[in-house]
């Protein structure tokens, strides 16, 4: 008897031991990504409260409100609308001021947004309207964050979909984005949904799955014009994974999912704006082939580019790794470049899996960003950067102790990285490239966002001012300030304030001389301050901006000759 029964207790001890430890760590990863969610919504609270209106926000605001309340969707030259209209809903709650339109159903976002913007600082209701239409932004990317634990885990395990989820919450660009009104983090939610969509369809393709990857398709190509690509790859999916199976119901499902996503697309066009049914085309509501079209002119004109102290116009290949490495936590990077080798460790099943929802998608849309004149910023590549963390959470998987060490290790770092970031998340930078207004330009460091701080430092300074912000403002949107562009340098003394943005790129050749002269402060990161004993010499200075002046130093010098 003690031989029989010996055995069977030690199984039993065993089971309980091993159930006892999958209780905990479920219980551990449960408080790793609640903990990263209060985390990343108190920051983003905080700082969608604190930062002011970037460049492009009051122009997706009014464009937003005009569409769901006056059903006019030519306002804004940038279509599809859907992102702007779900962030403007929040915005009626605090009874915005909108002005009356004079040029309705036309292309006037420049003067309309600055007519728009205008009315809310006269009314005092600019920083309530901001706040609110950064809501629905920062739940689309907690949103994002579980789609992100949903496919870790199917694919590679719950402590996979932990690390994935963690780690995008964890992100100082992530953040500095996700409290925006942007479009680029409700875009990456869509294609991040959509692959989630795919996955649940290559495990039982019925024709209920194929319906919502039509409708995910849709809300792709909806949110950003470039979710034409997701909603053609969910077709090519569907064919070669028809194909090897039953090859009629692959085709047909392939119609199903092309059918939906083109019904749901014209559904939403005419339930904001009726007329677009009396439109000569059925393609597409002539909107949104509008909107391509100015896409197609406006994108492919090539833009100023900066970069590690590097100025160029038009678009580089090595701007978007090198943006990589500047923006992202080093662990992180780690974990993304050495993450696929988890892959080794999984069936073949999964690996094709992961190719069709992951690689594939992300692949085309790295393409596509990468051949675009117009380097910009980083936040072009958020879906990528999302299905990419997913991609190298299987990580975790290999080895007993390496996987798991690494993540852990990971989660840790960027947690103390975005907590040090605050409140200036979107003008953080990973060492050793900090400070940020030194490596990078645009909205990776500075959209406009220091406006406020800048109105409360200027206050009986006199300063002299170059500002990159939104339609409306101006270069100079403090009282009392002086306008430094255009302004001969021999004529400035006293303070100065510079937007890094302007510093670096869209001002470079008119504020070259200041570049070879040391700050003595900044606002936030993305404002440079300058003090002047003497009018500077004028003479042209470096690609790069100089580093801070010394602690000591109350005047700014000339570093660089």
């Amino acid at each position: 008897m003690t031989s029989v029964t010996e055995p069977v207790l030690r199984r039993e001890r065993a089971s309980a031991r091993s159930s006892a430890r999958w209780r905990i760590g479920r219980l551990v990863q449960g408080l790793v990504l609640l903990t990263c969610v209060l985390l990343f919504l108190g920051a983003g609270l905080y700082e969608a409260w604190a930062d002011a209106p970037t460049f492009d926000e009051p122009v997706y605001v009014a464009a937003g409100l005009q569409a769901v309340l006056h059903h006019d969707l030519v306002i804004n030259d940038e279509h599809p609308p859907l992102a702007k209209v779900i962030a403007a809903l929040p915005v009626l709650l605090v009874r915005p001021v909108v002005p009356a339109n004079t040029a309705p159903n036309a292309n006037g976002e420049r003067a309309y947004s600055a007519k728009f913007l205008r009315a809310q600082e006269q009314a005092g209701t600019l920083r309530a309207v901001t706040f609110a239409s950064r809501l629905a932004t920062l739940l689309e990317a907690l949103g994002l964050a579980a789609l992100l634990f949903l496919l870790g885990r199917r694919l590679f395990g719950s402590m996979a979909g932990t690390l994935a989820a963690s780690l995008w919450l964890l992100s100082p660009f992530v953040l500095g984005l996700s409290h925006l009104d942007a479009v680029d983090p409700a875009f990456a939610v869509a294609v991040v949904g959509w692959s989630w969509a795919m996955l649940r369809w290559t495990d039982r393709p019925t024709t209920r799955r194929a319906v919502v990857v039509g409708l995910l398709s849709a809300a792709a190509a909806l949110t950003d014009v470039t979710g034409m690509l997701i909603a053609g790859i969910g077709v090519v999916v569907m064919l070669a994974y028809g194909w090897s199976r039953l090859p009629r119901r692959g085709a047909g499902q392939c119609l199903v999912v092309a059918a939906v996503c083109w019904a749901a697309i014209w559904l939403v066009y005419i339930l904001l704006d009726p007329r677009v049914v009396t439109d000569p085309t059925i393609v597409l509501p002539s909107p949104y082939l509008q909107g391509i079209s100015y896409l197609a002119h406006q994108d492919t004109q090539p833009g100023p580019g900066y970069l590690l102290g590097v100025a160029w116009t038009g678009g580089r290949w090595w701007y978007w790794p090198g943006s990589l490495l500047v923006k992202t936590v080093p662990t992180t990077l780690l974990v993304l470049v050495l993450g696929p080798i988890g892959w080794r460790t999984v069936d073949r099943s999964t690996r094709r899996r992961a190719l069709a929802v992951l690689a594939a998608p992300a692949v085309v849309l790295l393409a596509f960003d990468m051949t675009t004149p117009r380097d910009i910023g980083l936040r072009y590549l958020l879906p990528v950067i999302a299905l990419w963390l997913v991609a190298a959470s299987s990580v975790v998987r290999y080895g007993r102790k390496v996987g798991p060490g690494l993540g852990v290790l990971a989660i840790l770092v960027a947690g103390a990285f975005t907590v040090a970031s605050l409140p200036a998340s979107l003008a953080w930078a990973a060492p050793p490239f900090g400070p940020a207004y030194r490596s990078v330009t645009n909205s990776d460091v500075d959209w406009g966002q220091g406006l406020y701080q800048l109105q409360r430092w200027s206050r009986g300074k006199d300063p002299w001012v170059a500002y990159f912000g939104p339609r409306g403002l101006g270069t100079s949107p403090v009282s009392g300030a002086k306008p430094l562009l255009g302004t001969a340098p021999g004529r400035v003394t006293g303070w100065v304030a510079v937007s890094a943005t302007d510093l670096t790129s869209a001002e470079r050749r008119s504020l070259r001389w200041l570049r070879a002269y040391c700050p003595v402060g900044d606002l936030g990161g993305s404002i440079l301050l300058y003090r002047f004993r003497e009018p500077p010499s004028g003479s042209v200075g470096p690609t790069r901006p100089a580093a801070r002046c010394p602690p000591a130093d109350r005047w700014s010098v000339r570093v660089s000759r």
